[in-house]
């Protein structure tokens, strides 16, 4: 892992999230993690190749795919196939603590007839977005044990992290073999505006430091105004505006841990015409200033 990056979304050229691997050498990412209501990695849309295993083993919280919001309770494990749009968010008043497992399908890929008939089948199967395992449900207890033990056992050591993923895997195959949730209609315009809204993040990613406007947006996306509107309120459940704002709140939240900068120098970096309008925009995200964000951050 590269610990300047640690906490930070970083993008490919495509927009797609570049995962930063415990390790270079093998494509995994294994975290203890948390969310809580007004927390900087909390509401962020993302998508990549890897596939996301999440799996809450206190309290509770929420998860989107796709535009699908899940509530994960104690004992719930979640499946999110590869490429699909999702991110995580607290369900108040408690904090939500989980186990999450981010790893590249190429770690499964022994030779070719591996991939083609173990891999391909799932990772490219439109049907099957995400998978809830509820606490109860059949294999979900065996899930969550897999998914605990790759961070408690099985960190650090690529051999037991292969063994327990093909162990995953093997009930993900049992589970995609069986689905039929969603229709050929329901896929085709999930295809379609998922495209859409990858395009128009991506723009949103690479222009956030300028003045960027609605039309902007849209167009990058190739859609209207209206359809536009429509398309960031399903998927991120916030307007086009409303992710412009979060999106740069957040890149201050990452230079406010990087170093030392003037909150002048941030807001000019970030997009936002001066400080005073930064620190309102932060604070209504994260109900911190700028400030007491970054004595917090520096405290911890």
């Amino acid at each position: 892992m590269i610990n300047e990056y640690k906490g930070l979304v970083r993008t490919r050229d495509d927009g797609s999230e570049l995962i930063n691997y415990d390790d270079a050498a093998f494509p995994s990412y294994i975290y203890d993690g948390y969310v809580y209501s007004g927390c900087t990695w909390e509401k962020v849309p993302h998508f990549h190749k890897d596939i996301e295993l999440l799996s809450v083993h206190s309290s509770c919280m929420g998860y989107s795919v796709n535009g699908t919001n899940i509530f994960l309770e104690k004992g719930d494990t979640i499946f999110v196939n590869s490429d699909q749009l999702h991110y995580s968010y607290a369900t108040p008043p408690r904090e939500g603590r989980y186990v999450i497992a981010v790893m590249h399908p190429r770690i499964l890929c022994a030779n070719y007839a591996v991939e083609a008939k173990a891999v391909l089948p799932v990772i490219s199967n439109k049907k099957v977005p995400f998978i809830h395992f509820r606490n109860g449900d059949r294999d979900a207890a065996r899930m969550q044990e897999l998914v605990l033990f790759l961070a408690k056992q099985a960190y650090g050591n690529e051999f037991l992290i292969t063994k327990t993923f093909f162990e995953i895997w093997e009930i993900i195959m049992t589970r995609v073999n069986e689905t039929g949730e969603f229709s050929q209609d329901d896929i085709i315009n999930q295809d379609v505006h998922n495209e859409v809204l990858k395009a128009m993040m991506n723009y949103v990613d690479k222009n956030y430091m300028n003045n960027i406007t609605l039309n902007e947006v849209a167009s990058a996306g190739g859609v209207s105004r209206s359809l536009c509107n429509t398309i960031f309120n399903k998927y991120t459940q916030m307007t086009p505006i409303e992710y412009i704002m979060h999106f740069r709140t957040r890149k201050v939240a990452d230079l406010l841990q990087s170093g030392d900068m003037p909150m002048s120098e941030i807001a000019e970096m970030t997009g936002f015409s001066n400080a005073s309008y930064m620190a309102e925009t932060f604070k209504k995200f994260y109900k911190f200033s700028p400030r007491e964000y970054k004595k917090t951050m520096q405290s911890q």
